[in-house]
């Protein structure tokens, strides 16, 4: 009895903790809540290596963020809805995705694992398009 008392203190305890992680390369956060916050957060786009800079509000995806400089005149791009994944980014400032090469995008040097309308963007993130061949 004793050995069930002292495990139902320990799960019930290890449940109650928060276990702060170190963060990962591999960028799917498509929960990440830590930015729940409702300050303004300074971004930077960078689209073959010219630089846009704004800010978001709170919990922003990637998809919003570029809206946003749309809606300001900053760039102009095109995407197409895929049901239950979410937005692809067609063109961007006039050059189209032609099937050889797209536009992937990085955070932070590191290219994304998932879609621009899933990844919350967070503090000091630098967003960066490319137009390359993408390898499978």
């Amino acid at each position: 009895m004793a050995f069930l008392s002292v495990s139902f203190l320990f799960f019930y305890g290890v449940e109650k903790q928060k276990i702060i992680l170190p963060q990962e390369k591999v960028f799917n956060n498509a929960s990440n809540t830590e930015n729940t916050q409702s300050t303004n957060i300074k971004t930077i786009l960078e689209i073959n290596d010219k630089r846009y800079e704004g800010t978001v509000l709170g919990i922003t995806n990637v998809y919003d963020f570029m809206d946003k400089l749309r809606s300001e005149g900053k760039i102009n791009f095109t995407e197409k809805n895929y049901a239950g994944i979410g937005k692809f980014i067609v063109s961007i400032n006039g050059i189209k995705g032609n099937g050889e090469k797209n536009w992937i995008y990085y955070v932070n040097g590191i290219k994304a694992q998932i879609g621009v309308s899933d990844y919350k963007i967070k503090g000091g993130d630098v967003v960066s398009w490319k137009y390359e061949k993408f390898n499978y």
